[in-house]
């Protein structure tokens, strides 16, 4: 078993810390990420619902990932609305 040096363990507990409850899934997220996208677009603040999708997106990477994709399909630079 690999043990953890302390960088490791500071970073680990800033992640843990920094985490929220995501109650959203990623098939709710995907119904979503569309229309959380077009808010971004039109900086327009995200209602509730698009805010768990903000949440979803910071947790987990395989949403963030279609979201990017999304946005580069619509030539857009993901940095620039994340």
């Amino acid at each position: 078993m690999t043990q953890l040096n302390l960088e490791q363990v500071k970073d680990l507990l800033a992640a843990v810390s920094d985490a929220v409850p995501d109650a959203m899934t990623c098939d709710q997220c995907f119904e979503l990420i569309s229309v959380f996208a077009d808010s971004q677009l039109q900086g327009t603040p995200p209602n509730v619902s698009l805010e768990s999708v903000a949440t979803h997106l910071k947790q987990c990477p395989c949403c963030a990932y279609e979201y990017e994709r999304l946005l580069v399909s619509l030539a857009v630079d993901p940095q620039e609305n994340g």
